[in-house]
């Protein structure tokens, strides 16, 4: 019985004296104020790379929407993360679902966006995020995305938002999935071009050959590099610059060190994707510019301290 007793006083002391460290590192955050950037709009709780999940996050006080871009059959730039029809979250026109072995024969790079904008992607939910709302919605073109933002922000007197848009690209998938790197950055930029969101957005990738495309002929262009893996000055050894923002994911930042190191090259440091609400304070506490993250609430909370 004693030693049950010394068990759960051991336990009590362990509890409180970890709740101690969680205040304080909270203290220590007070006063950084990060980007928050929504990652697919809000994952968690919004349909992924839809316009309705861009608003909610919008409504939540993020500063950035952080989206993904692919190309169409027909040369139209569709905002979708998978260049095909994911099993995850994409329904037939017909309401079916698609099996994982079948939905890279939804190959978008192969299908006109009429044909596109038919599937459902927000009605049947995502088995990872059990607390997103079923909400019916289709994959829409960047251009639509952008026109919506921007008229919705105006008609309710909301702060201006960002745009990070990740041009999806894998040398592997070249004329298969999407069109070469050259075309697809003008494609792109054809878009943003006609938009007047200037100084508002900017391009990501974690294909080397997007970025140094996008950089040779839009130089003025801000641009991220996504990082899975590997030493950052190994990953930058890929490119013929010097990034404006380095996009790591963040499991790779483990140290203030780390983050000391990467933007004493003159890079804002904005990790991907974190949606701990221990890793965000981490990453806070190590000093990054601003945070990835499907659950902005959770960002916003320390922010707001």
């Amino acid at each position: 019985m004693k030693i049950l007793n010394y068990i759960v006083v051991f336990l009590v002391v362990f509890a409180c004296k970890e709740q101690q460290e969680n205040v304080s590192k909270m203290k220590i955050d007070q006063g950084k104020k990060v980007e928050v950037q929504g990652h697919r709009g809000e994952r968690g709780h919004s349909p992924e790379n839809t316009i309705i999940g861009f608003k909610n996050a919008i409504l939540k006080g993020v500063d950035v929407i952080e989206l993904d871009v692919v190309i169409s059959k027909d040369k139209k730039v569709v905002v979708s993360h998978e260049p095909y029809m994911s099993s995850l979250y994409v329904l037939t026109p017909q309401g079916d679902s698609i099996s994982k072995a079948e939905e890279k024969q939804y190959n978008l790079y192969q299908m006109p966006y009429d044909s596109i904008k038919t599937f459902e992607v927000g009605l049947k939910g995502n088995i990872k995020f059990p607390e997103q709302k079923r909400i019916k919605a289709y994959k829409p073109l960047l251009s639509e995305v952008i026109d919506s933002i921007e008229a919705f922000v105006s008609a309710h007197k909301l702060t201006p938002v960002g745009y990070n848009i990740e041009i999806k690209s894998v040398p592997s998938q070249y004329e298969v999935y999407q069109p070469q790197p050259g075309v697809m950055v003008d494609l792109v930029m054809q878009v943003l071009n006609t938009k007047t969101i200037a100084g508002k957005w900017n391009i990501q990738s974690f294909d080397p050959a997007i970025l140094n495309e996008m950089h040779e002929k839009y130089p003025d262009v801000t641009l991220a590099y996504l990082v899975s893996k590997g030493d950052f000055k190994e990953n930058l050894k890929l490119l013929n610059f010097t990034p404006h923002i380095y996009s790591p994911n963040y499991k790779l930042i483990k140290t203030k060190t780390v983050v000391d190191t990467i933007k004493a090259k003159n890079m804002k440091l904005i990790p991907w994707t974190v949606n701990d609400s221990i890793a965000i304070s981490e990453q806070i506490h190590f000093g990054v510019d601003g945070i990835i993250t499907d659950y902005p609430e959770r960002v916003l909370i320390y922010n707001n301290l």
